[in-house]
């Protein structure tokens, strides 16, 4: 007959004590998570064909290729200029200087969509949560962390500045082109957004949102994911971010869970509609291919989604092509996420520019 010894004992209740412990602790108190670093390599992790198709009065100087491009998509204010010239007010001079017509896709910001609070991996894994809770402003966990609502999802979003054609000085002289970033800046993080994590609150302050969530309007984004995915979406459903989900309510709250791509591009989406209404100056997501643009960006409430493009910058690089705001994610995305590694997204936002190249 087998016979335990005391230490035998000892040894059983130990692992048994140690078990119970961990199953009756939550997850965020053993599953403490590093913030990486994850800036890219500004050679071969940007896709820089999306640049172009560029155009320069009024003529095609280099082609997109396959790169897809805003033209003929059937949005009334999608302007692409065939004028060889144009005017613009130096408000120095006092007068109107001559130009030509540009036109070509700026990349122009970097958003990241993280489930870990205070965690910036795009700023080389800087973790700022003493720095942040000091304000009070603690954030709130990623759905990971909320096991009591698996059927929901939450995350943060840091947009920055990402002038990469002035930074490298790739772009001289084109003042009424540029919106005067020279340098690498967070411009937002939702984590001191006291409106991002309650759905009420933010609702209160877009009442249209109430509008917009009944089925018969949801119903008419599955148009919008078509022409997304076909080309660009339809600015016309503002309401809808093609097959990524509904823009409101403009808070990281989202009950599509399952594709953390499609999640994040919800989310980046949300913010930059809030932005196009939000009263800071420097963070303001403006209209920059309108034909009242030429002159330099302008502010434009409801977000024209048909003047953006995005491509991966993190887990994997998008570097093949470029998508357009809605498209759906099977086709560039769901193959990009690493499990564990990919629980927080990098974007590289492109954004249209038709403006005046001065001349005299």
């Amino acid at each position: 007959m087998f016979a335990l010894s005391k230490k035998n004992l000892i040894d059983i209740v130990a692992v048994l004590l140690i078990t119970v412990i961990l199953l009756a602790a939550p997850p965020s108190a053993f599953a403490e998570r590093e913030c990486d670093n994850n800036f890219p390599d500004l050679i071969s992790d940007i896709n820089w064909q999306t640049i172009f198709p560029f155009r320069l009065g009024g003529n095609t100087i280099i082609d997109a290729g396959d790169q897809p491009d805003n033209v003929d998509t059937g949005n009334a204010d999608d302007f692409n200029p065939d004028s060889p010239f144009c005017t613009c007010p130096d408000n120095v001079l006092g007068y109107d200087r001559i130009g030509s017509y540009i036109s070509f896709w700026e990349p122009a910001r970097v958003i990241e969509v993280v489930r870990q609070p205070n965690c910036f991996p795009f700023l080389f894994g800087m973790d700022f949560g003493e720095a942040i809770n000091a304000f009070g402003a603690f954030g709130t966990p990623g759905q990971s962390d909320n096991p009591n609502t698996p059927e929901k999802a939450f995350y943060n979003v840091h947009y920055y500045t990402f002038p990469v054609m002035a930074v490298m000085d790739l772009i001289k002289g084109v003042e009424w082109c540029t919106d005067w970033y020279q340098d690498i800046d967070l411009m937002y993080f939702s984590e001191v957004d006291p409106l991002w994590n309650n759905d009420e609150l933010a609702a209160f302050v877009n009442p249209e949102a109430i509008a917009f969530g009944n089925p018969v309007a949801q119903s008419l984004c599955a148009v919008d994911c078509m022409t997304a995915t076909a080309g660009f979406p339809l600015n016309a459903l503002f309401w809808c971010a093609g097959c990524w989900g509904s823009i409101y309510p403009f808070t990281g709250n989202t009950t599509v869970v399952g594709s953390p791509v499609r999640t994040t591009s919800l989310l980046m989406a949300r913010t930059l509609a809030r932005l196009a209404r939000l009263p800071i100056p420097p963070a303001v997501e403006y209209d920059t291919s309108s034909a009242t643009a030429k002159c330099g960006g302008h502010v434009r409430p409801i977000l024209k989604k048909s003047q953006y493009k995005f491509s991966t910058l993190f887990p994997i690089p998008q570097t093949e092509w470029s998508h357009s705001l809605g498209s759906s994610t099977f086709l560039w995305g769901e193959h990009r996420n690493i499990p564990a590694k990919g629980e927080h997204q990098i974007y590289m936002m492109w954004r249209k520019r038709n403006c005046c190249l001065k001349l005299l």
